[in-house]
This record gives C-alpha cells, structure tokens and sequence, in this order.
C-alpha cells in the first residue's frame, strides 16, 4: 500500500480529498520558493522550504526527492549547487506534484 493510499484509508475518501485538495497549492508554492531560492544561490531559505516540504514528504511519494531535500536542509553545496542536481530536483517535484495531483483527482471520483 502506498502513502496516499494509506492516507486515504486512514482518514477516508471524503478527508483525504479535502486534504490533497488544500495541501497541492501549498507545495507548489513551497516547490516554487524553494527552486527560487535554489537559483539564487540563497542557502538559508533553500534549507528552510527544504525542511517544510520535508514535512510533506510522504505525499510526494519520492525516496530521490527525500534525500534531495535532506541535501538541501543541510547546506550540502558542494553538491545543490551543481545544475545537474537543480535539473533532477526540478523533474523530480514536477513529477510528484503530478503524481499527486492526479491521485487526488482519481479520490474526488469516489465521492
């Protein structure tokens, strides 16, 4: 059994909708600031939307994105500011939130 559908048997179809609906735009956001940041070459407030979306990992649904997080709340620049781990770390959030995203379209199915 996946994450998502662990969550969804643990607080039911109509719960789970509610929260992937309201947590989606939240990730994005934190996706979006956290690569902004990444760009930027900000550190501390890449390691700050590391750790919140940290918090959220488990939706993602990502082992890479996890250790690629962890990266990045570390302060591991000898490796996050390499163009190749910023070019992975994108595909790989775009393809969670994806992934996401159309789990949770499939849950609003069922209710």
């Amino acid at each position: 059994m996946s994450e998502l559908e662990t969550i969804v048997a643990t607080l039911g179809v109509e719960k789970s909708a509610s929260l992937f609906h309201s947590i989606l735009p939240l990730i994005n956001i934190r996706r979006y600031e956290l690569l902004e940041c990444l760009h930027h070459q900000d550190w501390e407030g890449a390691a700050q939307y590391a750790h919140n979306l940290l918090a959220t990992g488990h939706l993602l649904a990502s082992k890479t994105i996890l250790e690629q997080l962890m990266l990045i709340e570390k302060r591991d620049t000898s490796v996050i500011q390499d163009p190749a781990f910023l070019k992975r770390l994108e595909s790989e959030l775009a393809a969670s939130i994806q992934q996401l995203t159309q789990y949770s379209q499939s849950i609003h199915t069922r209710l």
